[in-house]
């Protein structure tokens, strides 16, 4: 009873959060310039491309996890200036409410969606465990990343695709775990009344993240992890409970 109401009122009070928010984004129709809007999709593909494998291990077959997550930048790229002066538009937070299970063959699906700051997103993917999960202590797990979202916002649209490959070390009460993959997104103008309305950008760039993954009582699981992309430094997080 008592992980019941932790997690409900936990996933309640992020839900609020996540889906009652609007701002920022909507900066982008002021602001996209020809020159800023490859840099912009560059630091959108690496906010989206965050927080997909905060546990750093496949979950197995019959495995669930569900719980809020999210990625986000401590500050956009210098020329990043698509919402506006990057020192004034400081951290942006992208939050996620994300459902996993565990299929066979050390596979696992996940569905993800969240809103904030008027973008909006949804998307999913797959984890394959390269090695067979163990138990033994100080024994590394392999896991290949692959995933796929879908975003929009008032004045553009993006696709954004993700490959990564993650490596974690088996411990007692805690799961730490290194990443690095690609994100490769295409951002499109949109409704916007200028010469830019249906401009597009298709970036490729580099993204990677260094993690811890702690077990808690009541089969919870509590994920902190720093990483760096286009935009430099930033964060990732989950809270979830898993079966």
């Amino acid at each position: 009873m008592k992980r019941t109401i932790l997690f409900i009122i936990f996933a309640v009070f992020f839900a609020g959060v996540t889906f009652a928010s609007d701002g920022s984004f909507k900066d982008f129709e002021q602001n996209v310039t020809k020159d800023n809007l490859k840099y912009f999709a560059r630091d959108l593909g690496g906010l989206l491309g965050g927080a997909t494998s905060t546990t750093g291990r496949v979950l197995g077959w019959g495995g669930f996890q569900v719980g809020p997550r999210a990625s986000a930048w401590f500050e956009p790229h210098e020329k990043n200036t698509a919402l506006g002066d990057p020192k004034d538009v400081g951290m942006k937070f992208m939050p996620w409410i994300q459902a996993d299970i565990g299929f066979p063959w050390r596979i696992d699906g996940f569905i993800r969606a969240g809103s904030y700051d008027g973008l909006t997103a949804a998307g999913g993917g797959f984890r394959w465990g390269i090695f067979r999960p163990t138990q033994t202590m100080y024994a590394f797990q392999t896991l290949i990343v692959l995933s796929a979202d879908a975003a929009v916002a008032e004045s553009f649209s993006a696709a954004h695709y993700q490959a990564s490959i993650v490596l974690s070390m088996t411990m007692k009460h805690f799961t730490p775990y290194i990443s690095g993959g690609v994100d490769c997104t295409k951002v499109t103008v949109q409704d916007v009344r200028s010469s830019l309305n249906g401009e597009y950008e298709v970036v490729y760039t580099p993204r990677g993240s260094v993690g811890i993954n702690f077990k808690l009582p009541y089969y919870l699981d509590l994920s902190l992890a720093g990483n760096w992309a286009s935009y430099g430094p930033g964060a990732e997080a989950s809270f979830s409970l898993r079966f």
